[in-house]
């Protein structure tokens, strides 16, 4: 057993009678099974059932159907949007509506945020030409006689949640779309794995160690703590022969792998219903017996780790020198005493990711995504910029940086990142304080889906040297690429200055531009942050207010770099583009959420427009954009895609064609 207490619920399977007869209603906010809070213990949902959710969420009954309501059937799990808050309540679930799977409506037990109550038939999140089709022919030909209703939760106004520690929540929004509670596990579905780390990944990077190569073939610093839905796939003698996806998720600040799993897993399973594949001839559901999820676990020496017979956990310093180091590839602390040696949080990565590229043991993978919210979000975003890990094949560029090889497909996703390591000196600045307090369309800043920034109005350039005295670490690692002295980190310098020639970054951006990368930003992840380095209004070295405003700043930056260095020879020409970006609508700083999101199912590659060539002057590098997958009748409408030039937003129209 991996630890020695279970959080347990005051229900198990019983009458509930009065609960389900207001849940026949739809409109019942079931309360929460699961009162206590615990990061470090499993919540036991049923002892008979042996049913189980990670730490830090809680337990959803499923009841029979509206005809047996006193009867459960089974739990799903509940997560909430940071550990620091409780999860909100449940809402009701019938096993029978699992088996009823609309485009808007893919089965499985949902919630709500805390202060927050279920509600259906929201108009703010079904598009108007949806709301119109009341019956429409799924992508099997059958005919849905079932309404649109799209469900989601409410603010409930007498309600008055506190974080845990006790402190009031300030709920901003009338509504909010629901959590996808994931399917609960059997106890040992929930045990922490550990991948093997061996000395030869710190040889990669790190000359200065004294271990030699030879030590390296049999001898490991510790291993990797890992979360998986299929158990422990790093055993040397075990093939997976059905994996063909493989999904890793890295947790954030709160390191709540546990979480993560839960959430990712029920996006396999709703995209394991996804009508939008049965129209694809070469293209087939995912169906979760295929898809692998792992959510390492970057310990710090504050979490319990739990007891292993084998190899120690590999931790890393949650405080020194700065928070969160395992977000900027912080070497781990030293449980290796043998050799004395430690790993990057990137080579542990690195090993994971060439784990799952071995064709011995992963014969027919075919894609890998890697995706990270919030430091997360950082952590992927820095590793894929200095990965040199051989897993990385293919990519948009046609160079040397993209070998022919069969390897499987890596796509990285950067969700709601605080900050990003920029490639150079330059950032966005106004060209007056004027300016930029001008530009103020009438529109909340939550509610608008487009830039936030007036490119017009700002320039990509490095600071005057009056901003440069006002914040002199706006370049150094981890927001820029110079070498900061107070966050050592041999990893990057071993991996990217070497790919920096003089101050010319041409060959490290073409790499970075090569890898397949997509950006998510919440809709409403517009809080303006603190200022980790140079002080008050510093915007953490120029990044901007937001962490969405960040993004698009950076996403803007990699554009314009493109244009200069002519896209790296890749095809396209003026309508080429680095990457891809997407903002979730209605969502916040909110990991379950953004994965789970229309957006979030880029994860495999599921997408709303089907770009129209011809509209875009046969354009071969026209990307796909992420949403919601209905299918249906084909319309055919104009969308504008930005891209920027001389720090200034340029519009090229293409035609796609949405499916209702």
């Amino acid at each position: 057993m991996l630890y020695a207490s279970y959080v347990t619920l005051p229900m198990r399977r019983s009458k509930f009678t009065a609960v389900a007869a207001a849940a026949l209603t739809g409109l019942l906010v079931l309360p929460l099974l699961s009162l206590a809070y615990d990061a470090e213990s499993p919540v036991l949902c049923d002892t008979e059932l042996n049913l189980f959710c990670p730490p830090s969420t809680s337990c959803c009954p499923t009841f029979k159907s509206k005809l047996e309501p006193d009867v459960i059937v089974g739990y799903s799990c509940l997560m909430s949007w940071s550990t620091r808050f409780p999860q909100g309540p449940c809402c009701p679930h019938f096993e029978e509506d699992d088996d009823i799977a609309t485009s808007t409506s893919l089965g499985g037990g949902t919630g709500c945020a805390a202060g927050y109550e279920c509600s259906s038939s929201s108009p703010d999140f079904i598009p108007s030409l949806l709301r119109q089709q009341s019956d429409q022919i799924d992508g099997l030909g059958r005919r849905n006689t079932h309404s649109v209703k799209e469900h989601y939760c409410r603010i409930n106004s007498t309600a008055h949640p506190v974080d845990n520690q006790g402190r009031p929540i300030k709920n901003k929004y009338e509504t909010m779309p629901r959590y996808r509670a994931c399917e609960s596990f059997t106890r040992d579905g929930l045990d922490v794995h550990g991948l093997p780390i061996p000395v030869s990944a710190a040889l990669a990077y790190n000359n200065s160690s004294s271990a030699t190569q030879s030590d390296s073939k049999e001898q490991c610093i510790g291993q990797l703590a890992y979360y998986s839905n299929k158990g422990q796939f790093t055993a040397d003698d075990r093939t997976d022969t059905d994996i063909t996806t493989a999904v890793i998720g890295v947790h954030g600040s709160g390191r709540d792998a546990g979480t993560y799993l839960c959430a990712l897993t029920a996006v396999v399973a709703d995209v394991s219903k996804d009508q939008t594949f049965a129209t694809k001839k070469d293209q087939r559901r995912p169906l979760p017996k295929d898809v692998l999820v792992v959510a390492p676990w970057f310990m710090s020496p504050e979490d319990n780790a739990p007891p292993t017979s084998s190899l120690p956990y590999i931790q890393w310093d949650d405080q020194y020198p700065i928070p969160h180091t395992f977000r900027y590839g912080a070497e781990s602390t030293k449980p290796d005493l043998k050799h004395n040696m430690t790993i990057s949080s990137f080579g542990a990565m690195d090993v994971l990711l060439e784990r799952l590229c071995d064709r011995k043991h992963f014969p027919h993978l075919q894609r890998i995504v890697v995706v990270g919210h919030s430091a997360g979000g950082q952590f992927v975003q820095r590793w894929a910029l200095s990965s040199n890990s051989w897993c990385f094949g293919g990519g948009q560029f046609a160079n040397r940086w993209a070998p022919e090889a069969d390897l499987p497909h890596v796509r990285v996703v950067v969700a709601n990142p605080r900050s990003f390591a920029y490639l150079d000196n330059r950032r966005y600045f106004a060209h007056s304080d004027q300016a930029a307090a001008d530009d103020d369309d009438g529109i909340s800043p939550a509610e608008n889906d487009g830039t936030l920034t007036p490119f017009d109005k700002y320039q990509l350039r490095p600071p005057s040297a009056a901003e440069e005295d006002g914040c002199e670490e706006f370049n150094r690692y981890e927001w820029g690429l110079d070498e900061n002295e107070e966050v050592p980190a041999p990893y990057i310098i071993n991996n990217v200055q070497k790919l920096i020639d003089q101050g010319d970054n041409s060959e490290l951006f073409c790499r970075y531009a090569s890898r397949d990368i997509v950006y998510l930003s919440g809709q409403r992840d517009i809080e303006t942050l603190g200022s980790q380095i140079c002080g008050r209004g510093k915007e953490d070295g120029y990044q901007g207010p937001s962490r969405r405003e960040r993004s698009e700043r950076f996403f803007a930056s990699l554009q314009l770099r493109g244009r200069e260095v002519e896209f790296c020879g890749r095809s396209g020409g003026e309508t080429a583009q680095v990457h891809d970006r997407h903002v979730v609508k209605n969502v916040g700083h909110d990991h379950g959420l953004i994965f789970q999101s229309p957006e979030g199912r880029i994860l495999f590659g599921v997408s709303l427009y089907s770009v129209d060539m011809d509209g875009c002057n046969n354009n071969s590098n026209a990307r796909l954009i992420a949403g919601r997958p209905f299918v249906g009748r084909p319309v055919v409408v104009q969308l504008c895609s930005l891209f920027f030039a001389g720090g200034r937003a340029l519009f090229v129209y293409v035609s796609v064609t949405l499916f209702f």
